[in-house]
Formats: C-alpha cells, sequence, structure tokens
C-alpha cells in the first residue's frame, strides 16, 4: 500500500539526493522550472504554488506500508475553469523502483484529481525512450494522443515526448478506486 502526504521543507534534502544528473533532472521535471542541481530555493519556489488559494499544484511524497518516502507526484497546472489538470514529476525513489509502487501513487492522484477536484481531464507527458513510464500510464488507463517529436534537448541529444491524457469517464469506466487513504 501506498499512501500520499504533502511534500514539505523536510523532504527537499531526500528529494535533491534522488537527482543524481541534469538528463535524470529532466526526465524528472522537465526542462521550464528547474536546473541541475536541483537545490533547496528552487524547492521553495515550487512550493509557492502549492501555498495559494486555491492551489495551483498539489505536491506529494509516496510512503510505503512501512512509512517510508518512496516517491514524489505532483498534480499540477490546475485549471479550475477548465476542470484539466497534469500529472507530472512523477519520481520512484532509486531503491524503491521495480516493486510497482507508482501505480498506486497514479491511481491516489487520478482519486484526487476526478473525485476529490472533479477535473475532466489529466493529461501527462512523458519521453518516448520511457518504456516503463509509458507502459504504467497505459495501464491505469491513459491514452496516448501525440507524439512530440525531438522536442526536448538534453545535451546532444533530442528526446520525443508523448502526450498522453484520461477523461473522468474513462476513470469512471474503470471503477477508478484508490488504494485507500490519500494522506498517510
Amino acid at each position: 500500500m501506498v499512501t500520499l502526504r504533502p511534500f514539505t521543507e523536510n523532504d527537499f534534502d531526500r528529494l535533491i539526493g534522488w537527482i543524481d544528473s541534469e538528463a535524470h533532472m529532466v526526465q524528472w521535471a522537465g526542462a521550464v522550472q528547474f536546473t541541475y542541481p536541483l537545490t533547496r530555493p528552487q524547492l521553495e519556489a515550487y512550493l509557492l504554488d502549492a501555498a495559494r488559494t486555491p492551489p495551483l499544484r498539489y505536491v506529494f511524497t509516496a510512503v510505503d506500508a512501512e512509512g517510508n518516502p518512496c516517491g514524489h507526484i505532483e498534480l499540477g497546472a490546475v485549471n479550475r475553469a477548465n476542470e484539466t489538470a497534469s500529472l507530472c514529476r512523477v519520481l520512484v525513489a532509486p531503491g524503491a523502483r521495480g516493486k510497482g509502487l507508482s501505480a498506486p501513487m497514479v491511481r491516489n492522484v487520478l482519486r484526487m484529481g476526478f473525485e476529490g477536484l472533479h477535473l475532466r481531464r489529466i493529461e501527462l507527458r512523458v519521453f518516448g525512450f520511457n518504456s516503463a513510464a509509458i507502459s504504467s500510464y497505459l495501464r491505469a488507463g491513459f491514452v496516448r494522443e501525440g507524439l512530440l517529436r525531438k522536442s526536448q534537448k538534453v545535451g546532444n541529444e533530442y528526446w520525443d515526448t508523448i502526450l498522453m491524457g484520461m477523461l473522468r469517464e474513462e476513470w469512471q469506466q474503470r471503477d477508478g478506486v484508490g488504494d485507500g487513504p490519500l494522506h498517510a
């Protein structure tokens, strides 16, 4: 079982330790808001949008059944007028990868978005080489909607970006039930 709790300043150093290269930084966060190396001041600024009323983003630390932080996830770009948001900044802790923890993290955020915030659409962007994440998102019910070819430059490489989305009615058809309490 994985639960989510709000991401706080107490989580900063742990998250910073999980991001070990510029490529990993871009894969986690894109290339707009953060620069490598990740720093506490960047994370302080990041949380300002979560502190607004109403929040523009909801940022969480995932906690495993033993109470250990095992990941990070965000429901961002919340647009209440359009009833949309973006699932983003999904990261499973290096020592916890391959244990099936991302699926319950994603289900909890989808439940919060569709049931708690009454959103109509949640989308995400994932780099084309990240086959494990793509498979996980497809299993969660996301639909592949588009491809942005060579949209992100990292070093001397260009990465494709895949756009995926899910609608509230698709969530409901899948009997969108989360994995227990949203917060630990």
